[in-house]
This record gives C-alpha cells, structure tokens and sequence, in this order.
C-alpha cells in the first residue's frame, strides 16, 4: 500500500462501538458458557451493571457475532485440515484409485454405423447372462 494511503488511514480515528452490550461482550460469552438464559443476562446485566436491555437485544447480539465468527472460520483456512482416516476410508480411498488408474478394455461402441448409401444399421448390444 502507498505510504500515504497508509497515513492517511491512520490519521482516522475509530468509530466508537454501535451497541452498548460491545464492551461486555466478555460479560455475556462467560453467561452463555455457564448456561445462562438471555433472560437471566438481561436480569443481570439490571442487577448489577446497570444497564436495562432485553432479553431479544442480547439474543441478537450474540447471534451476529456467532455468524461473524462462522465467516471468519471459513474464510481464514486456507487448507483443509487433514483428519484421521479409518481402515475403512484407507479401504475405499484405495479402491477409488485403482478404478480411476483402470484403462477401459475397449472405447465406447457407437450406436450405429452410418454409411452414404445404406440405411443407418443399429447395433445390438451383447446381452450379458445374468445366471443366478
């Protein structure tokens, strides 16, 4: 970036936080974690903090950073991660292999043979006996 693109930049100030819950975001994931409704925040949040807000408030509050964080996750990894796999998994990723590495016996057979001066001749496909 330019070095006076990135001044500039810095010269502007932040924007103070757009909710009053923001500086208690702390506050309310330690709640969540103990298990506490959003009700019994907002009752705490009265009690002791001194700020009145709804249950609804707090709910969507925790909602939108939940969505931030899941966006976050998704767009930071920059590889898969790599986990376990069973026998089973080794088994099939194998055979999965060894079918793509198959090369066919034969090209697919066309459906029917033209030539300029006969009628188009249809061919029969093998019948496979299917001898239980």
């Amino acid at each position: 970036m330019d070095a006076d693109i990135s001044k500039l930049l810095e010269d502007i100030p932040e924007k103070p936080p757009r909710s009053k819950l923001e500086p208690h975001a702390d506050v309310i994931n330690a709640l969540r974690r103990k298990r506490r409704t959003y009700r019994e925040i907002a009752q705490f949040f009265r009690e002791h903090l001194a700020i009145t807000v709804a249950p609804s408030t707090i709910h969507d509050f925790v909602r939108v950073r939940r969505r931030r964080e899941k966006r976050s996750l998704v767009s930071s990894a920059d590889r898969p991660v790599a986990l376990p796999r069973t026998a089973a998994e080794d088994d099939a990723q194998q055979k999965i292999a060894a079918l793509k590495r198959r090369i066919p016996a034969e090209g697919p057979q066309p459906l029917f043979t033209y030539q300029e001066e006969e009628p188009l001749k249809l061919r029969r496909k093998p019948v496979a006996n299917n001898v239980d």
